[in-house]
């Protein structure tokens, strides 16, 4: 680190520091401005700030960080295809065979769009990919039975270490990429706020933002997720509670010692991480209210007892 710090030794002043400004967890980056006491005039969040905005938050004052928000929000209001994806050097994303090596971004205008950020060093990625290959090849079908229906196609957005790593995993893809190491990466990671990977980041055919949580819509609705529209989500929902009125209160898992007992979204049902599979869910699920342990209805694996009926 190429700034000061407070010697290892003086624990008083560490802990003195974290109390005034109320610090839970680490990194934690305080901005101070100069000559201000103002608590208003503390930003407490300045880890996320570097990692959405970079130098360019610099000074970090109120009137800065309004610029920047304005500028955000201009270029999520104009974004296209062409300028998320392409650069003045690169009109063209690759492609999984090796005939159709280069694929033009032209192309994707019309579709409905996914970008996926992972890495083969991300376990959880590499966890996901398979069920999204599946996912991905069943949007295809449903799309080719239906004439006239949007396209779909996804994009892998690469935090490979080494281009070993990437060609390796990107083999495993059906789907588009782009190029290992291009700077539009990081742009696009900065652009769309991606702090954790596998991130699934769902745009529309006109290129604007549908959804940042296509990971979870996946998980939780498989190829009838598409086209992750809101009217799709509502349609979907309704469905869910109509299906949960026929699940059973309260079940038996093998997986966990303790009753679990039926909940909706607004009574503990989302969002979380399903202790059977370790992915996303949200809206209904079998709660331990004992200790927590959550999973999806679809998850429960009957351990006997019994359940009763209706929610």
């Amino acid at each position: 680190m190429p700034w000061l710090a407070i010697p290892f030794s003086d624990l008083e002043s560490k802990k003195a520091l974290s109390r005034k400004f109320d610090v839970e967890g680490i990194p934690c980056l305080i901005i101070l401005q100069p000559d201000s006491n103002e608590k208003e005039e503390i930003l407490r969040d300045g880890v996320e700030l570097l990692h959405r905005y970079g130098v360019e938050a610099f000074p970090f004052t109120r009137e800065r960080l309004e610029e920047l928000e304005r500028e955000e929000k201009e270029k999520h209001d104009n974004q296209t295809f062409a300028n998320l994806l392409s650069s003045h050097d690169r009109d063209y994303l690759l492609g999984h065979h090796p005939t159709n090596g280069q694929v033009p971004v032209a192309s994707l205008v019309g579709k409905t769009l996914g970008l996926f950020f992972s890495a083969q060093w991300c376990l959880p990625g590499m966890k996901f990919t398979p069920k999204l290959v599946s996912i991905y090849h069943k949007i295809k079908q449903l799309i080719s039975e239906r004439p006239g229906v949007e396209g779909f196609e996804i994009v892998y957005v690469s935090s490979d270490r080494d281009r070993a790593s990437f060609d390796s995993y990107s083999s495993l893809m059906p789907w588009l990429a782009l190029p290992f190491g291009d700077p539009k990466i990081r742009a696009l990671a900065r652009h769309f706020d991606v702090q954790d990977i596998p991130c699934l980041i769902i745009l529309g055919p006109d290129g604007k933002t549908v959804t940042k949580q296509g990971r979870s819509l996946i998980n939780l609705y498989q190829e009838n997720a598409y086209p992750f529209t809101e009217a799709r989500l509502e349609s979907l929902h309704r469905q869910m509670d109509e299906e949960a009125k026929g699940l059973p209160r309260s079940e038996l898992h093998a997986g966990h010692h303790h009753e679990l007992t039926l909940v909706s979204d607004g009574t503990g049902g989302g969002p979380f991480i399903c202790c059977d599979c370790d992915e996303q869910g949200l809206g209904w699920a079998y709660l331990c209210l004992e200790c927590g342990y959550e999973v999806h209805t679809k998850c429960v694996r009957a351990a006997g007892g019994n359940s009763t009926v209706g929610p």
